[in-house]
């Protein structure tokens, strides 16, 4: 049977489950989390997702939090993560990064993170919706080769994002101010199949129809060995 190892974090993770689930009910999913896992048990797996959840300590980037914009901080995670990302790219098995996943495999390769940005989450903070906005695709990428499509709508819920580019990667898509929404291999030759996404394909509303969930999950799934 086909495992994804999956970092299992944060009261949402349930949605994670449910959207590989839903529609490839025959994989199974591992859950892994320092709290009683250990990094090697990803290589029992075929791929690697890691999910969206609390700010990347600043730390790990070379940042501090003296004015506190960092959130929800789990170094312990940051460096299990890490650790799951180093494992799976010398397997060279698939890495799907989801959100904060995004941000974490940026900054495990060199990268840096913006703290606090405006306007890509709910100004209620109790809300359960996502924002939904625009993005622009570049071209020449793995994006676009799965959706065939410069533009699209995704869904928004994050007040961090990418700021330095790692140099092994390269920008894909950003939103209409800017913000850098995919990421991929700048040279993908001899490496782990990669996509990294900002917004949240495993909760858009119309996830069974929108390119930009629906496609991922299979681009994820067919590289699944």
């Amino acid at each position: 049977m086909i495992k994804i190892g999956l970092s299992y974090y944060g009261s949402k993770i349930q949605n994670y489950i449910e959207w590989i689930s839903v529609n490839y009910p025959s994989v199974e999913i591992a859950n892994l989390s320092h709290d009683f896992s250990s990094a090697n048990d990803l290589l029992k797996c075929s791929a690697l997702l890691l999910p969206g959840g609390g700010d990347v300590h600043p730390n790990f980037y070379g940042h501090d939090n003296s004015h506190g914009l960092s959130k929800k901080i789990d170094e312990k995670r940051d460096a299990f993560e890490s650790e799951l990302f180093k494992h799976a790219i010398e397997s060279k098995m698939p890495v799907l990064g989801i959100c904060r996943g995004m941000q974490i495999v940026n900054v495990f390769l060199g990268g840096t993170l913006s703290q606090d940005i405006p306007n890509h989450r709910s100004k209620d903070n109790n809300s359960s919706s996502d924002l939904v906005h625009n993005i622009n695709v570049e071209k020449k990428s793995l994006l676009f080769k799965l959706t065939n499509n410069k533009t699209g709508n995704v869904n928004s819920s994050h007040h961090q994002a990418v700021d330095k580019v790692a140099s092994d990667l390269r920008i894909t898509s950003t939103s209409s101010d800017g913000i850098i929404e995919s990421l991929e291999w700048k040279d993908d030759s001899n490496k782990s199949p990669i996509l990294l996404v900002q917004w949240h394909p495993e909760r858009m509303i119309d996830r069974e129809q929108n390119y930009f969930s629906k496609n991922i999950l299979e681009w994820f799934i067919n590289n699944l060995k």
